[in-house]
């Protein structure tokens, strides 16, 4: 499965934001449901083999895990209001979705501890990575990266722990959901070159 694990500093931990406000009331909401998004939706249907843990480190009672499940999520659509809906739902504990899942007290560390456990692969999204062109990518892996203020230096350094590379995605700094969607195209590309490149050899 490929994972997505977003640090998002301003994101609120409360179901106190407004629709409306998104980014301000919301602590950036609208750029943590442009990656929620970019997660898990492609034209007319979802990636079942993805999901994005957001961790979310605004006001008033950080840290809380957000997880969405491509596997398992049901009636939520890929617009920025009604992922941000359904996101104030959860950490409203009001209703739930079986692909959305919120873990108060959950540190990004413990998180990151949590898939290494699992023996997962991470790719650091950084300005100084190895050019993602020269890498050859895990398809089931986690790519670690920042919301519009980045991830603090600590954290990162916590992920190095633990297997992992930095990879860049060229000298553009890009926003946060469009890295992810890079990620997927790479992805995607590369999956769809080795099964031609079997068929071929098997002519």
């Amino acid at each position: 499965m490929r994972q997505f694990v977003l640090y998002a500093r301003k994101a609120v931990t409360s179901p106190d934001f407004s629709l409306d406000d998104l980014p301000g009331s919301g602590g950036r909401m609208d750029l943590v449901a442009r990656c929620v998004c970019s997660a898990l939706w492609i034209s007319h249907g979802l990636r079942r083999d993805a999901c994005i843990h957001i961790a979310a480190y605004g006001r008033p009672n950080p840290p809380v895990v957000i997880s969405f499940y491509g596997d398992k999520l049901r009636n939520v659509s890929p617009d920025e209001r009604n992922i941000a809906s359904w996101i104030k739902i959860a950490l409203a504990s009001k209703r739930k979705n079986p692909g959305i899942a919120v873990r108060r007290g959950l540190s990004f560390q413990k998180l990151i501890e949590e898939l290494a456990s699992s023996g997962n692969f991470f790719y650091i999204l950084h300005e100084d990575g190895v050019p993602v062109d020269d890498v050859d990518l895990k398809a089931d892996a986690v790519f670690v990266l920042g919301d519009h203020l980045g991830i603090p230096r600590k954290e990162e350094k916590f992920v190095e722990r633990f297997p992992h590379e930095k990879i860049s995605l060229g000298n553009i700094s890009y926003l946060a959901s469009q890295c992810i969607t890079i990620i997927h195209y790479e992805l995607d590309r590369r999956s769809q070159n080795s099964i031609q490149m079997s068929a071929d050899s098997s002519l």
